[in-house]
């Protein structure tokens, strides 16, 4: 599915309600046959409870428009941190996930580089292969290619190709 519309017409809001960053100020978000939000009797809108709004956002991936890497983490640590920390997962297996991810997205050769080392197509795969290593049933893509030169561009929309070819929403 892709959003297509002028600036300023929601679709990072959208995006960002989805996986539970923003609150809709109204209509109704559905994710897997489950309603996101419900509203209160006052009309304002109330967030699930937090097992809840955790256990959906652990489904969906998101790669931002700015890469948000750690920049004090190499570029393996960055892969790994979110599944250590949230789904306890072990250092070893975390390292073996996100080498295979690194492999996956072309960047082998970069695990132990820091974001700065690396082009902006470069820390786009590595935002990819870190969304990718929770797991995810479903990715979203933020104006993914938006920051990035026009060379670069098409590495990163090879691998959102190869994604949606593997069957990733």
């Amino acid at each position: 599915v892709c959003i297509i519309g002028p600036s300023g017409s929601g679709k990072s809001t959208l995006l960002r309600c989805i996986n539970y960053l923003e609150q809709p100020e109204r209509g109704q978000i559905v994710i897997d046959g489950q309603t996101a939000y419900r509203e209160v009797v006052n009309g304002k809108i109330r967030n699930y409870p937090a097992r809840r709004i955790a256990a959906t956002r652990e489904k969906i991936g998101m790669v931002f428009q700015q890469f948000n890497l750690f920049p004090h983490l190499t570029v393996l640590q960055n892969i790994m941190e979110a599944p250590v920390q949230v789904k306890h997962m072990s250092k070893a297996e975390a390292e073996q996930k996100a080498r295979s991810l690194l492999a996956q997205v072309g960047l082998a050769n970069k695990a132990d580089h820091y974001p700065e080392e690396l082009s902006g197509g470069q820390q786009q795969r590595v935002a990819i292969a870190r969304a990718l290593a929770m797991d995810p049933e479903a990715m979203l893509f933020d104006e993914a290619t938006s920051a990035l030169d026009p060379e670069l561009v098409g590495e990163v929309l090879e691998i959102m190709r190869e994604l949606a070819l593997q069957g990733m929403t």
